[in-house]
Order: C-alpha cells, then sequence, then structure tokens
C-alpha cells in the first residue's frame, strides 16, 4: 500500500529543510552553483553546462533590517530580502553560489544586481520589454547566447544541443508531473491545498538532485489521484467560494494572504503567480533548435514587466474557466509599481469579462498587517457566499 498524501507532503517539507545540506555536498563535490533570481533564466541552460540552479529570492522578513542599512524602506521586500541575506551571508545557498545571473524585469533588481556584483560574478540578462516588438525573439535570443558563454566561464563545459535537448525533456517530465497534481484542483474537493502545492512547487527551486524529486511528486501525482477517486463528484458539506490567488511571487514562509484566505473559508483553487502554474503550465518545445525552443518559452513567460502583458489576462482567464473560480485576489508586493499598475487592467478584466469579484491586497513582509488583512479577507469571502 502506497504512502498517504500527509506522508508525502511531510517529505516534501523535510527536503525543503535538507536543501542547504544537499547543496553544501554539491558544492564539496565540484559542482558549480548558479544562483537565480527570475524564472526568465531556464533551469536547463544552466544544468546543460553541469552546474546546479538555485533561487536565491528571498523570503526572510529577517534579513530585511540589514538591507534597509542601505537600500530604501520603501522597496520591494522580496528584493530587501534577497539583498540582506547576501550582506550577510546568512543564506546557505547564496554562499554555495559561485555566480549570479540577473535579469532586467524591474528597475529595483537592476540596479541591486550592481551592488551584489560586489560580492559574486554577476551576468545581467536584457530582457525585451514588449515580446512583440520587432527583433524582440531575436534580442532575447542574443540574450541566451550570452549567459550561455558566461556560464561556459564558469563550469568550462558547453551547452551543447544534445545536452540542451536532454535537459529539456527532464524539466518537461517534472512540468508534466506537476501538471498532474494540479488538476485535484478542478474538483469540487481538492485532495490538497495551495498552501501545501506552494511547498511543492517551491521545493524545485532548491533541487540538487531531480531524480528523487520526480519520484515523489510522481508519488504524490498517483495519491492524489487515488484520494480524487475515492472522494468522486461529492461537494463540500459546507459552502467554500473557490478563489483564484495572483499576482507578485511568494513562498510557503511569505504566503500569508494565501494562508488567511483559507483560514477565512475558502477554497484556493488556482495561483497563477512565479510561485505558481505560470512556470509549468506550458512545456518547452522539444523538437527543433532546443536553443530556439528556450528562448521562446521564456520571452513568452507573462510577468508584469512585459508591456504590454496579454498574457497575464489569459492567463487568468483560463484559470478561471478551468477551476472554477469565483472570486480573484491580487496579491502586490509593496513598491512593485508594476505588478501594482497591472492591477488595475486585472480588476478590470474580473469586473467587465470574467464578472468575477477581485480583492486587491498590497502588503510586506511582515505580520503587522494581519488582522487588517483578516478582515478584509473574510469580508471579501463572505460577500461570494
Amino acid at each position: 500500500m502506497g504512502r498517504t498524501i500527509g506522508e508525502i507532503l511531510a517529505e516534501v517539507d523535510q527536503r525543503l529543510e535538507w536543501a542547504q545540506i544537499r547543496f553544501k555536498e554539491a558544492k564539496e563535490s565540484g559542482l558549480k552553483v548558479i544562483g537565480l533570481y527570475c524564472g526568465y533564466i531556464p533551469f536547463e541552460l544552466v544544468r546543460a553546462v553541469g552546474a546546479i540552479p538555485v533561487s536565491l529570492c528571498g523570503s526572510d522578513a529577517d534579513a530585511i533590517p540589514s538591507a534597509e542599512l542601505e537600500l530604501p524602506r520603501n522597496f520591494c521586500p522580496l528584493i530587501k530580502s534577497s539583498y540582506g541575506l547576501a550582506i550577510t551571508d546568512t543564506c546557505p545557498f547564496f554562499h554555495f553560489a559561485d555566480a549570479l545571473i540577473g535579469e532586467t524585469t524591474c528597475d529595483g533588481k537592476k540596479k541591486v544586481f550592481e551592488l551584489l556584483a560586489r560580492l559574486r560574478p554577476v551576468h545581467v540578462m536584457q530582457l525585451p520589454y514588449d515580446k512583440n516588438a520587432p527583433g524582440a525573439l531575436d534580442q532575447w535570443r542574443s540574450e541566451m547566447k550570452r549567459v550561455s558563454e558566461f556560464l561556459v566561464g564558469v563550469t568550462g563545459i558547453e551547452p551543447t544541443p544534445e545536452r540542451l535537448s536532454a535537459e529539456i525533456y527532464y524539466e518537461n517530465e517534472l512540468r508534466r508531473v506537476l501538471q498532474r497534481i494540479v488538476r485535484t484542483f478542478e474538483r469540487p474537493v481538492p485532495s490538497l491545498t495551495w498552501t501545501q502545492m506552494l511547498s511543492v512547487r517551491s521545493l524545485t527551486d532548491f533541487v540538487v538532485d531531480r531524480a528523487p524529486y520526480l519520484a515523489l511528486i510522481e508519488e504524490l501525482a498517483e495519491a492524489v489521484s487515488v484520494a480524487d477517486a475515492a472522494v468522486g463528484d461529492a461537494s463540500t458539506s459546507g459552502r467554500m467560494p473557490r478563489v483564484l490567488v495572483t499576482g507578485s511571487p511568494m513562498s510557503p514562509e511569505t504566503n500569508k494572504v494565501m494562508r488567511i484566505a483559507e483560514e477565512s473559508g475558502a477554497l484556493v483553487v488556482a495561483h497563477d503567480a512565479c510561485s505558481g502554474t505560470k512556470m509549468f503550465d506550458r512545456l518547452v518545445d522539444e523538437e527543433g533548435d532546443p536553443l530556439d525552443a528556450l528562448t521562446r518559452y521564456t520571452l513568452y513567460i507573462p510577468c508584469a514587466c512585459m508591456s504590454p502583458n496579454d498574457g497575464r489576462v489569459d492567463l487568468l482567464r483560463s484559470s478561471v474557466s478551468t477551476y472554477g473560480v469565483e472570486g480573484v485576489i491580487d496579491t502586490v508586493w509593496q513598491a512593485c509599481h508594476t505588478f501594482n499598475v497591472e492591477s488595475v487592467i486585472v480588476q478590470r478584466a474580473c469586473r467587465e469579462e470574467l464578472n468575477v469579484p477581485c480583492l486587491k491586497i498590497e502588503t510586506d513582509y511582515s505580520a503587522a498587517d494581519e488582522g487588517q488583512l483578516r478582515t478584509r479577507i473574510e469580508a471579501f469571502v463572505e460577500q461570494m457566499l
């Protein structure tokens, strides 16, 4: 008899706790570690040069005061946390990183990469802001080629087409399994919560050896399928409005909005941010030139840094339909101007096209506003009953 969902999720949490040990072991074995701050840099390219990618986006509120000694207080908490962890050397993943790759997704990150260059070799990719502009695809491919050369300089290994193709296939396997797991949220009674799914998704950013992780999520996908079949199509005993959480990326440590929504009686059935389905809802093309395929895949990530960002509304529209969403919570980190302005477009789409209520929440990493947030979210959930 297979393990229960709870037992598998306990291993997910355990692997998150052990991740720093695994990276220490990888570093000691001679592997190079490349720190990343965004999904626009494909894991496939890093692994094709024999290195290990790791996310360095900060989710530790305790690191922010150190960052504020140099950075503005009125600044994105994700960037402040990332920088604070770096300058205090309290992030083991930054400590093990041989080099960093950044990208021009926002002005705040772009300038902080200049500061981080004092600590590690940094390569910054120049991202086209309009994916549909003439020459945008060619420009981004040249950036992919340029970062490839930087990575070769770090590891000495060429990302041949054969190596790239193999990495694309493996990463697509991970995406396929994650897609299977989130189908549970299409059901009246999902076998997971999105708070739990957030940990599963987060673990993808901290994996040295992907084989055990792939086996683990395949086991979870099977357990979820069995649990879904056992429950059938029965509805919940009490009314639970189906909610989508969108906006700025979050982590298991910074998911207070999602957590409060679930505690307030909402059924969070979709999370389409970078920390959610946005990074695995599509597959990289496995045919043709692999660098071209990665270029197209990453350029069409519907991030708020893109202008216009029609893909954001397309994904929202698809998620509302697929998961039967009845309300949208748009979470924006304070001082994140791109997501803050784009919230107008999200609210307009909810109101004028999708006919679902939308609640915008601007917050940071602190717990100081949790009481106020709970009042607002509870009222939002109640209006859908």
